[in-house]
Formats: C-alpha cells, sequence, structure tokens
C-alpha cells in the first residue's frame, strides 16, 4: 500500500465510500453504571466509550490469572496475534534468556511496548531496541491493551504493527499474597513463583507496592523424544531423507588423511570403540550433541514495583492536581548451554593449528600414513572437547525505571506532565571455550626431557621451549588415562571466561493536554495535543580475545552510541453527524506527529480514522495511517570490521561499462574466479528510518437478539519499506556490473597500487534501508456471556487469526513469501490460522476455565545439508488444551487453583528448519504437560 493508495484510501473514508470498520475487542466488560472519560491505547483523546477508531484487544486481570505462564511474554506469545521469531526461554542456542512480542509476525522491534502509556527502556543482553517482557511480572498487571494497528501518529517511533501498552494495578487496598509451583508429567522443568501486593487507599491518594520472585528449572533435549537426537535431511547420504544428524567434530576425533603429502584426501577416526584407524562414516559416526542442550533453559528472576499518587488540590484555575510516581526494577539471572565446543581450528574457525608430526601425541597416537607408516601433519583434524561440559553461557541483568508525573485540570481540560529515567546493564559470561593461538602451541612439536617431562616446543627442540606449554593429546579416548587432562583444558583455555558487559538507559519528559474545543451540532469536537523530548543510548563491550576474533567464542565487536528526538503531535476527534437514521453517530479522528532526530533529521506521520456507529447493533470503523521505525543504536553505532567472505566479481571477466567506469580496465583482470574479498560490515549513521502503511477496516456486530454476543471482524494490511538490512557483497558486485548500482560501494586498486589494477580493495556491506515487507489478514473474535439460575455463568471467547499474504522483499527484488510457511529460521512461523477459544464458568465458590489453542500446520522448504531441490516438508499442525479450576474459600479470605497445561500432552511437530530441538520453541508447546497448582491468600 504505497502513499498514492493510502491517499485514496483517506478519500474513500472521507466519502464514506465503503463498509469500513475497526474493531476493539475486550475480554473484560466495563460496568455500564460508571460513565468516566479514560485514554484507551491508540489515542491521547479522553472518552466516555470503550469503542475507539482503533482494534484494540485487552488482556484483562482474569484471563491473567487463568494463565499458568509467570512472564507476561509467555501470556502475550500464546495469543493467536503472535507470530514469526520473538524469542523466549524455549530457545536454547541463539537465546538470550529475554521473553519478546512480535506482533502480526512483523518483528518485535516494530511492536512498541509502554507501561501507563510511556515508554520502557530496551532491555537485553547488551545495546538493544526491544523490552524483555520478563522485566513486567503479571502480579502487577491490571490490563494489557493490544493495539493491533500502527500508531506513530500518536506515540512516535517503533509503533508499526502495534502497541502493548501494560497498565499496572493502582488503586489496590489491602493485601495478597500467591504461591504458585508446577512441574511437568516428565518430572522436570518446574517453575516457582512468589508474589505479594500491599496497597493502601484514601481520598487524597494510594500507595501500592508489588514484589516477587520466579524460578524456572531447564529441560535437558535429551529426556524428549522429538528433541533427543539432531535429524538432518540429506537425501544424498539416505534415500528416505530423513535421517539422524550430528557434528563430525567427535569426541573420539577424526581428521583428514591430507594429499599434499600422499595421502588419500579421506576422513578418518577411530571410531566410539577406539579400534584402529579406519573410514568415516557420515552415517554412523557423527556426535549427536543434542542431548546436551537445554530444550528449557533456567530462568531466575526477582523485582519490585511500586506506585503512589497524592491529590494535592487546586491553584487557581488549575484543578484536581495530583502528582504521581512509579518505580519499577528487575534482576534477572538466566543461562543457556549447548554441546561442547567442536575444535577445528581450521574447518570451524578459519585458522591454521597443524598437528605436527614432530608432536608426542601424534607420534605415538595418532595415524599413519597408509603406505610409509610416517607420522602425518594433520591440517584438518576434529575433537569434540566433552570434558569441558559445554558451552556454557551465563546472563545476569538489571532493570529500572522510575517515573514522575503531575495531573490536572484546566477548565475542560486535562494535562499530564511527566520525566522519566530508565537503566538496563547486563553481564554475559561465555565458557567452555578456548585460544586459539594457545591450541596452536599445544598441538605443535614437542621435547621430552630426560625425565620423561614433556613440553611444547617450537622446533621439537629444548631450546624452543614454550614457557608454561602444555601438549594436547586430542586422540586420547575420555574416560581412561589417555583422556585429555584437567592441565591441557587449562591451558588452551587459559583459565579464558569471556565477558560481555553492556546496557541500554533511556529519559525523556512529555507533556499531554487534552478536551473540548467546541460543540459542533453532532457533538464536542476534542483535541489532544503533546509534546516530548527523549534520549536513549546503549554499549555492548566484548572482551579483548573477542574483539580481536582469537578466541573458539568467535568475534565481537564493540558498539557504543545515543541519539535524542524531539517530538510533538496533534489529534482531533470530530464529530460529524449524530441523530440521523441510519447514522447514529459519525466520528473521524485525525491524527499526526512531527518527529526530529538528532540521527537522519525529521519525518512527519499522520493518520485518519472513521467509526461510523449504524444502530445500537452494528459499528463500522476504518483507519489508515503513516508509521516509521527510527534505526535503533546497534543499527547505527554497530562496531565496523573487515572480513573476507568468498564471492565472485563478474568484472573481472566480463567488463561490462559500469565496470570500466568503476576502475576495471575495459578487458577486465586475471583473478581466482569465487575467492575471499575485503568486505566492511557494521552500523551505518547514514541510515534513514523504516515506513510503513497501514490499513484497517472492519466492524464491531453486537445482535439485539442476543445482547451478550460481540463479534468483531477486521481486515488490516500492512507495507513496510527500508527495512534495515544488508546487501551483501554479491549482489553489490552484480549490480554494479550489470547496472551500475551500488558502484559506488566497491572500491577497487588503480594503477601505481602494486596491485591488480581494477581488482576490489574493499566492499562496504554495512547497514542500509532496503527491501521490506507487505502483509494482510483477518482477524475475527467473538465473546459471549451466559448466566443461568441454577448452573452459575459462562463466558466463551474465541480469537481467529487468518493470515492472508505476508511476502519479505529482498534488496534485489527477490520476493519471498512467508503466509502459511516456515520459510527462514531467522524470520520465523507464519500460520495461515491460529485461533484461540476460552471457557469461564463461574458457579459460587467456584470457578473453572478451559482455553484451546490451535496453531495451522506450514510448509517449510527443504533446503538444507548440501540438498538444493524443490521438496517441501508439510510442519504439522498443534492443539494443546488446558483446564483450571479454582475454589474460592471464601471465610478465610484464600483461594486454591489446579490446573494443566497440555493436558493430552501434545509434542510441537517436526520442522527440518527448527535450529532448537528440530521444532520451532517460539511457535510451539514444548515441554509437553504441565501441572501446577497454586495459593492466593488477601488480607
Amino acid at each position: 500500500m504505497k502513499k498514492k493508495t493510502l491517499s485514496l484510501a483517506i478519500a474513500g473514508v472521507l466519502g464514506f465510500g465503503g463498509a469500513v470498520v475497526l474493531p476493539a475487542n475486550t475480554y473484560a466488560q466495563e460496568s455500564a453504571d460508571t460513565i468516566e472519560e479514560v485514554v484507551i491505547t491508540g489515542s491521547r483523546i479522553r472518552r466516555a466509550d470503550l469503542e475507539g477508531f482503533n482494534p484494540v484487544s485487552v488482556i484483562d486481570r482474569t484471563m491473567i490469572e487463568t494463565q499458568s505462564q509467570v512472564s507476561l511474554g509467555d501470556i502475550l506469545q500464546r495469543m493467536p496475534y503472535s507470530a514469526g521469531a520473538a524469542v523466549n526461554t524455549g530457545v536454547n542456542n541463539g537465546g538470550s534468556g529475554a521473553v519478546n512480542f512480535s506482533l502480526r509476525g512483523l518483528g518485535s522491534q516494530r511492536t512498541l511496548v509502554l507501561v501507563n502509556g510511556r515508554r520502557v527502556v530496551p532491555s537485553g543482553l547488551g545495546a538493544n531496541s526491544v523490552v524483555d517482557l520478563n522485566n513486567i511480572p503479571p502480579n502487577m498487571i491490571e490490563r494489557v491493551e493490544v493495539l493491533k494497528d500502527g500508531a506513530s501518529s500518536v506515540y512516535g517511533s517503533d509503533a508499526v504493527a502495534g502497541v502493548v501498552n501494560i497498565i499496572t494495578r493502582k488503586d489496590y487496598n489491602g493485601a495478597a499474597l500467591n504461591v504458585q509451583n508446577g512441574i511437568t508429567s516428565e518430572g522436570d522443568g518446574g517453575q516457582s513463583t512468589v508474589d505479594f501486593n500491599l496497597g493502601t487507599a484514601s481520598d487524597r491518594g494510594s500507595f501500592v507496592v508489588s514484589g516477587y520472585y520466579t524460578k524456572q528449572k531447564p529441560i535437558w533435549a535429551g529426556d524428549r523424544e522429538y528433541s533427543k537426537e539432531e535429524i538432518w535431511y540429506h537425501p544424498y547420504w539416505n534415500p528416505t531423507g530423513q535421517e539422524p544428524g550430528g557434528s563430525s567434530a567427535v569426541p573420539w576425533g577424526n581428521h583428514v588423511s591430507p594429499a599434499s603429502v600422499g595421502g588419500d584426501g579421506v576422513r578418518y577416526t577411530r571410531g566410539q570403540e577406539f579400534g584402529a584407524w579406519r573410514q568415516y562414516s557420515g552415517a554412523s559416526d557423527p556426535y549427536n550433541y543434542a542431548p546436551a542442550n537445554y530444550t528449557q533453559t533456567p530462568n531466575e528472576r526477582w523485582g519490585f514495583s511500586a506506585f503512589g499518587n497524592y491529590q494535592l488540590g487546586d491553584f487557581g484555575a488549575v484543578r484536581n492536581v495530583e502528582a504521581s510516581g512509579e518505580v519499577m526494577f528487575t534482576h534477572r539471572a538466566s543461562q543457556r548451554l549447548i554441546a561442547p565446543e567442536p575444535l577445528a581450528p581450521l574447518a570451524f574457525f578459519g585458522t591454521a593449528a597443524p598437528y605436527s608430526d614432530l608432536n608426542y601425541y601424534n607420534i605415538t597416537q595418532g595415524p599413519k600414513h597408509s603406505v610409509t607408516g610416517d607420522t602425518m601433519i594433520l591440517t584438518d583434524w576434529r575433537r569434540r572437547m566433552v570434558e569441558t561440559g559445554g558451552r556454557d553461557q551465563v546472563h545476569e541483568t538489571n532493570t529500572h525505571q522510575v517515573t514522575l508525573a503531575l495531573t490536572g485540570e484546566v477548565g475542560n481540560w486535562f494535562w499530564d506532565a511527566s520525566a522519566f529515567y530508565g537503566e538496563n546493564d547486563a553481564s554475559v559470561l561465555d565458557l567452555g571455550y578456548f585460544q586459539l593461538e594457545r591450541v596452536a602451541e599445544a598441538v605443535g612439536p614437542t621435547f621430552m626431557d630426560a625425565s620423561g617431562n614433556l613440553f611444547c616446543s617450537t622446533d621439537g627442540t629444548a631450546a624452543g621451549v614454550i614457557d608454561g606449554c602444555v601438549p594436547l593429546n586430542v586422540f586420547g579416548q575420555p574416560g581412561t588415562d589417555t583422556q585429555i587432562t584437567p592441565e591441557m583444558l587449562q591451558y588452551i583455555s587459559g583459565n579464558y571466561v569471556s565477558m560481555t558487559l553492556g546496557g541500554n538507559d533511556m529519559s525523556g519528559v512529555q507533556f499531554n493536554a487534552s478536551g473540548p474545543i467546541m460543540d459542533l451540532p453532532a457533538g464536542e469536537l476534542g483535541m489532544a495535543v503533546g509534546v516530548e523530548h527523549r534520549k536513549v543510548n546503549g554499549f555492548s563491550q566484548p572482551d579483548s580475545l573477542q574483539l580481536l576474533g582469537v578466541s573458539t567464542a568467535g568475534s565481537s565487536l564493540a558498539t557504543a552510541g545515543g541519539y535524542n528526538v524531539d517530538e510533538a503531535y496533534v489529534e482531533f476527534a470530530i464529530p460529524v453527524i449524530a441523530g440521523v437514521t441510519g447514522i447514529e453517530s459519525l466520528e473521524l479522528s485525525l491524527a499526526s506527529r512531527y518527529s526530529d532526530y538528532n540521527t537522519f533529521g525529521s519525518t512527519t506521520n499522520s493518520k485518519l480514522g472513521m467509526r461510523w456507529t449504524v444502530n445500537d447493533e452494528l459499528t463500522l470503523r476504518a483507519t489508515v495511517s503513516e508509521a516509521f521505525r527510527a534505526p535503533s543504536v546497534p543499527e547505527l553505532f554497530a562496531g565496523q570490521s573487515t572480513g573476507y567472505p568468498q564471492v565472485s566479481d563478474p568484472c573481472a571477466g566480463n567488463a561490462t561499462q559500469f565496470c570500466v567506469a568503476d576502475g576495471v580496465p575495459s578487458g577486465g583482470y586475471d583473478n581466482a574466479g569465487l575467492i575471499q574479498l575485503p568486505t566492511l560490515s557494521g552500523g551505518s549513521t547514514a541510515l534513514q528510518p523504516e515506513e510503513a502503511d497501514i490499513l484497517t477496516a472492519g466492524f464491531v456486530y453486537q445482535p439485539g437478539w442476543m445482547q451478550d454476543l460481540s463479534i468483531t471482524v477486521d481486515y488490516w494490511e500492512t507495507e513496510i519499506d527500508g527495512a534495515v538490512s544488508t546487501l551483501g557483497p554479491q549482489l553489490i558486485l552484480d549490480s554494479c556490473q550489470q547496472s551500475g548500482q551500488y558502484c559506488e560501494l566497491v572500491e577497487r586498486w588503480g594503477p601505481g597500487s602494486g596491485a591488480t589494477v581494477g581488482d576490489v580493495k574493499l566492499i562496504t556491506n554495512l547497514n542500509v534501508n532496503v527491501g521490506g515487507n507487505d502483509a494482510s489478514g483477518i482477524d475475527l473474535s467473538a465473546r459471549y456471556s451466559m448466566d443461568t439460575s441454577d448452573w452459575g455463568s459462562f463466558d466463551l471467547g474465541l480469537d481467529v487469526i487468518h493470515l492472508l499474504d505476508y511476502e519479505k522483499r529482498l534488496a534485489d527484488g527477490t520476493i519471498i513469501p512467508h503466509a502459511g510457511r516456515f520459510e527462514d529460521n531467522h524470520d520465523g512461523n507464519f500460520p495461515e490460522w491460529r485461533w484461540n477459544f476460552v471457557a469461564d464458568w463461574n458457579y459460587n465458590q467456584w470457578t473453572a476455565n478451559y482455553t484451546a489453542r490451535y496453531i495451522g500446520e506450514v510448509t517449510e522448504p527443504l533446503i538444507k545439508w548440501f540438498h538444493s531441490g524443490d521438496e517441501e516438508n508439510q510442519v504439522k499442525k498443534q492443539l494443546t488444551h488446558s483446564v483450571q479450576a479454582t475454589y474460592n474459600l471464601e471465610s478465610y479470605n484464600t483461594r486454591f487453583t489446579l490446573g494443566v497445561e497440555n493436558l493430552t500432552d501434545e509434542q510441537p511437530p517436526f520442522a527440518y528448519s527448527g535450529f532448537n530441538d528440530n521444532t520451532d520453541p517460539r511457535t510451539y508447546e514444548t515441554r509437553g504437560r504441565y501441572y501446577y497448582g497454586r495459593v492466593s491468600f488477601s488480607f
């Protein structure tokens, strides 16, 4: 939906040329006796009705209490409007202990998170742009409003897919204590939570403090049938395609017999039996690394929050002035654990560490040349370092935010002014890794003195002894006296514990005011205005070995930077017609926000909404809007480095006019075809904001013949342009040769340089704005309530999401369809159908809940492990059932709750594209049947 389409849509709305509509789904209805003006997420204008212009789903306190989840992020990820690749604590390799939320699968970075209408500091393991929803415990939440529409015209950056606005508990009088424990039917993966709320209220103010402690225990991949063994699709080795996978870096070691010294170039191993050296079998010898991984990571959190407000009174024309403050703090300790290091310096790390033919262990235990019987220099050798116990990553984060605010009234206008500061700091420890330089020394030549003491040596003599070095034996058998010793491990690790420090901070001030401007024939003309100033900073600082890239932990660059923004907005609610047959009321909403960044400049984003109440039963709504996402600190300021990817320069053999203009001789130049060319990658301060156009249209139907039934249907459409990504060095070279595009990113050697004229000196592949996403779908929500005299009350709810289309546009114009597919592990999972059904029953002291969660099947391409055919795999659907019952012992103010998640113990569907556990833990229920109990006391 380009800007032209957006303009036409606005014109259509103004001309009322279609049945356009926008629903607001609610899980709990407000009392009809209360007429109070409130602000609904998506607008700053206070209004008496809850049905605004935007589609808003509400997760209320009752629904939160029917969940076993102890994280708001886990609750949101189970909603049908979640999709894509948001991480959670079920993601081990690639996880961080955080839980994020990706609305409609458009990305966590494009879903704005607010607490009480204000931004929250980004949080993670370093410079970040998204919020870890673990930091907001469910016990402090009154409700969560999820706006499923763009809202940059009201809130600014990041509100592309929508907004999650978390409303905390404020007017709480009394005390409550909740204790919950749970465990899977396999006896693992336990979760324990203790939380409390303490509040007091008077005519002048209130104060609420909440605290919590949560601990989640791990589940091992080896303890689940679906994840205990890595599965590959490999038709070359197995005609059926599917077979047990694994790694060629095995605990019993292997090597390639070097053809350069007369070997046959074949890989050999002693196998698990540690017998004679034999040819390595790709079918039976790979190491099964799956059992050594977590499928649910351990996670421990504690924190508190406090809210207080006090009525200061009237000050002349300024009435009902109220001061308030909020404080939130969360500490998280989490861990991930993956299989022990596959030590293969040349194959996996591109570092030469040849196993010397003068090394004692190679001489005595290593393979021999098949013809001469000599010890060989082994350049490609591999060994799984099981003695370390695994590659362990330990995270600790602290996140806090403080907000101070004043509110009041002047005439019929309401105003609020606030200031906030939030900070997140993190440390990441990586253990089980090695220093590559020390590995090279330890497998080099050795020297043995007269006493039988063995030393590393540069040349195998006493003169070349390397102080402190301990020779490494990768040919030994684990669990025997030939195994790798602690002294060997200590030397090649150098007692190395990789540490990365990072953090984020955000501060800001804002002022908002709203009220009526004048009376029009159809009602009051409402207006809201506001200004905001905000600063954001972030950093990530790896240790020196990671900066140099000389350890098996890999290389990582420092990130440091920040930006500030000044913003102003205006919003109108315009009553057009009222009290006419067929038009009970017709309103328009207009909003626009100007944002001025010190990085890229300014942007203005606007929105038009329409709400047409036909009668008491039917309301039509629609919005068309512009949204944007400002480049984040990591995207702007990530460290730049030069790498050497394998690419081919087409200008070498076919110098077009564009190549010649770029400095290539007309006859081309001589190169070696597919070569490694220097390529600069990293952040870029030249980035511009991502831009989006959004359309929503739908209706709310509440039939008079069934007054307790409510149905909403929404159509939505989002187009994102200028997504932050990279072009890739091969695309840069190809485009330069074919059209001249991107030639400015290719620097070439010229005459007199001493290098081949025209050869590539440097390719610049920094972050750029390129490509985008196009998505559309239909949301359906139905609610029905029924009271009976003999059986209590029933509340039924159904939410259905149908993804019509989702396309990712790449830099070269390629379109990758995502709807109904698990196309790419990075982008995530996009079922065409997802739905949740909820049934609540209340009868005297008893309440019960049943929840069904459905995730439709998806198709994944089978492009894996040397196979590039067009076969596809159908990833099956998953339907889970959960139940809960609560008894309220009113005489003791105590409630007892028992529940079972995934009652029928459904296993996650198999997916080849699943990087963790042969499935997708970001989408499916993976822990199996889960029992939990809760006791709640109130005072």
